[in-house]
């Protein structure tokens, strides 16, 4: 999903960027990572590498480096590959194009934006790569701290889109032809809870797109990732009810040990998760 926001601004630009054939005609490469992998920062060095000795030797080329392992690692990749043009999180993606263009008009030498930032809505259309299924993001960031991932600290406090603009993007893609959407959300359940001044469910969500999606052409709502912590009987009641949200329910299941759950900070028991899946 980030990967094809990133595209659509760049497309979308005064810029005017197009995707070229290979990497070697390509004005501007742009590296996404993602931390929750091991060996992620390893593998982007390795990718680096040659980008940069490429550069090193006179190629005119800007290099961007966005993504978890960018908001990881910060001005860390600046210093130790001084090539890079643009360091920025995944937060900074709707400013994309103005970050770029800062270097590459030479208002800025190098660009890190990495710092909190309330997030904003994309102007540019993701560039989809699926003709029938799309995703779109409902909720970025989490609060959890799991002792585990490293999520809160790449991608952010929670922040929920109105479901006004969630809306206003699903019935674009309907009218697009599109028949399937994915709602993304860290912890997707947890949608809303930030919303001033009026608080919002995930399942009132569900429920507001489905009333005003019907008839619309789009025939399926799925979501990813449900935390058990917020998993309630309203979601559960929306799934087996609402026309357009598919039978499925995304509930990872850690351990089955309450104290492997304490030491996880998980926020739930094997009671609590098997109460969800008796209901």
């Amino acid at each position: 999903s980030d990967s094809e926001r990133m595209e659509g601004v760049l497309q979308q630009s005064p810029l005017s960027l197009t995707p070229a054939l290979n990497e070697k005609d390509a004005d501007v490469v742009v590296l996404n990572t993602c931390s929750i992998r091991d060996h992620a920062e390893s593998k982007l060095y390795d990718r680096l590498g040659p980008l940069s000795n490429q550069k090193q030797k006179g190629k005119q080329q800007a290099i961007v480096v966005a993504g978890c392992v960018a908001q990881q690692e910060g001005e860390e990749l600046m210093r130790r590959i001084p090539e890079i043009d643009v360091v920025m999180g995944p937060q900074y993606i709707p400013r994309m194009s103005d970050l770029l263009t800062s270097v590459l008009s030479g208002t800025s030498h190098q660009v890190v934006a990495t710092d909190p930032t309330l997030l904003t809505e994309d102007l540019a259309q993701p560039v989809r790569n699926h003709a029938v299924r799309a995703w779109v993001n409902v909720l970025y960031g989490c609060n959890e701290h799991c002792t585990y991932c490293v999520v809160p600290y790449t991608r952010g406090v929670e922040q929920s889109r109105s479901m006004e603009s969630i809306l206003s993007e699903c019935q674009d893609l309907a009218r697009r032809g599109y028949r399937e959407v994915t709602l993304l959300g860290q912890n997707v359940d947890a949608y809303g809870r930030d919303l001033i001044p009026q608080k919002r469910t995930f399942a009132d969500l569900l429920i507001f797109l489905n009333q005003h999606l019907l008839g619309s052409g789009l025939e399926r709502i799925r979501y990813v990732t449900s935390h058990p912590r917020y998993f309630s009987p309203r979601v559960v009641d929306a799934v087996a009810n609402l026309e357009l949200v598919c039978e499925c329910f995304h509930v990872p299941f850690q351990s089955g040990d309450d104290d492997v759950l304490k030491y996880m900070r998980r926020g739930y028991t094997f009671d609590s998760y098997m109460r969800i899946i008796d209901r």
